[in-house]
């Protein structure tokens, strides 16, 4: 697996990096694609390209996790 890396540098009140070429390769995003930024539930993040099935999919997933989070902590111990 290659590492890849970015700078954080301030700009105005945001905090803003420089994608990798290698990753906008990959991605194939153009310039001004909107990113999903998803927690991975181990500190980090899953970066993907915006689209309009993964944000109805992600606003069910929210919805799903609020109304039985209780269950889900109940199954969890």
């Amino acid at each position: 697996m290659s590492t890849l890396t970015s700078r954080t540098r301030a700009q105005g009140a945001s905090i803003v990096t420089t994608l990798p070429a290698e990753v906008v390769r990959r991605l194939g995003l153009p310039a001004g694609r909107e990113l999903h930024w998803i927690a991975d539930g181990l500190g980090g993040f899953r970066v993907v390209p915006h689209s309009d099935d993964l944000a109805e999919a992600l606003d069910a997933h929210e919805a799903i996790m609020a109304e039985y989070d209780s269950v889900f902590r109940e199954l969890a111990r």
